[in-house]
């Protein structure tokens, strides 16, 4: 984000701040509970939404350099991304060729990666680099190399597709509209800090839906969070992308303050909402991002929440930070999802979003354009 944003984002909150509004939608939204439970729903959001699309799965820096590697899952597809010599990236299925057992665990720094199951290793480029008992394998004319998938590295960020059918073109692209945004962040040079993988008994939307909303601050984070951020708000769309940011506690002394002093970095958070769920929190000295993707059953979500810090003279800080959200998301935001989910599965017709929640709404409504093959709003 350029210093002239950073200004027009800064005034529009603190206009908010003085009169005690927020940014609104036009109309309330009304959601029928199908879209939480039904199971035939919940399989083309996995389809189209998730293995169809391309990926944000991980911050660059949790590739450091030459001859390092990272795992991930989406949705139960093992990946492998490794970075090469030169520096640049590739992806693979986290599946052997001998009999599709993983070839790499966590994440780490190695020339070869060799599979526990045979012993088969590979080079970081995800060709065969050795096996045992060469001869008994020597009429095989199947490809023995990792299955490549495609990736790219935007912005700090690094974004694949799950499926070998998710064209490159669209993993290149994914993220044009909101890269001048993101790219002033430098969350290239950022130092990760933790990474946990939670799990919850609510839809994926609702869980998503955590991210985008203020209006439950003062209730569910009445003790921890309400007293630091406001619950007011200033939104923005890009493509099929959104900003949504908010406050720190103590940010409209900047009113009285000659906008020329106004810090260089926003007082508070900004979620980016990467299509179709994964959310980037920055702050000022750290960044967060939240993975939000379905489980095995409409009514149950998976979570991987991991943390950078951006200024390395605030490491510990940093990761104190990352473990503090981390903690409310788990132990305050995810119970109040599953409640929710309880709730309709328990025959509540439908949800409420109010004028007060628009990312909420654009979501849903994105989402719905999707599945019906319209164009992005």
């Amino acid at each position: 984000m350029t210093p002239e944003e950073n200004h027009r984002l800064i005034k529009r909150m603190l206009q908010h701040l003085t009169a005690g509004t927020t940014d609104l939608a036009p109309q309330s939204m009304v959601i029928p509970a199908e879209e939480f439970l039904s199971t035939e729903r919940f399989q083309q959001e996995r389809e189209q939404l998730f293995l169809d699309t391309p990926q944000v799965i991980a911050f660059s820096g949790e590739l450091p350099g030459p001859n390092t590697y990272i795992t991930a899952t989406v949705l139960h597809i093992p990946v492998l991304v490794t970075r090469l010599e030169d520096g640049s990236l590739r992806a693979f299925l986290n599946a052997c060729a001998h009999r599709g057992a993983p070839v790499a665990a966590g994440c780490g720094e190695a020339k070869r990666l060799t599979c526990k199951f045979h012993g088969w290793s590979y080079g970081l480029n995800g060709c065969l680099a050795g096996r045992r008992s060469e001869s008994s394998f020597d009429d095989v004319t199947a490809s023995t190399d990792l299955v490549s998938l495609p990736v790219a590295e935007r912005c700090g960020l690094i974004i694949v597709g799950a499926r070998t059918g998710v064209s490159q073109h669209d993993v290149d692209t994914a993220l044009a509209d909101i890269e001048p945004v993101m790219a002033g962040f430098d969350l290239a040079k950022a130092v990760p800090v933790g990474s946990y993988r939670y799990e919850a008994k609510a839809n994926w939307k609702l869980v998503a839906g955590l991210s985008h909303e203020a209006y439950h601050f003062a209730s569910v984070h009445r003790d921890s969070l309400a007293s630091l951020m406001y619950d007011k708000a200033v939104v923005d769309t890009f493509g099929r992308h959104t900003r949504w940011a908010f406050a720190f506690r103590g940010a409209d002394k900047l009113a009285d303050t000659d906008p020329e002093l106004w810090p260089n970095h926003f007082p508070g958070a900004m979620n980016h909402t990467l299509f179709p769920g994964t959310v980037i929190v920055v702050n000022n000295d750290d960044a967060e991002m939240i993975r939000v993707e379905p489980g095995c059953s409409p009514g149950e979500t998976v979570v991987y929440y991991s943390g950078v810090s951006r200024r390395p003279d605030k490491l510990e800080a940093c990761r104190k930070a990352f473990e503090f959200g981390g903690k409310l998301f788990n132990e305050e935001d995810l119970p109040a999802a599953e409640a929710s989910q309880r709730g309709l599965a328990a025959g509540l017709s439908s949800v409420i979003v109010g004028r007060n929640e628009p990312v909420v709404q654009f979501w849903h409504r994105l989402w719905n354009q999707q599945l019906q093959g319209s164009e992005a709003v």
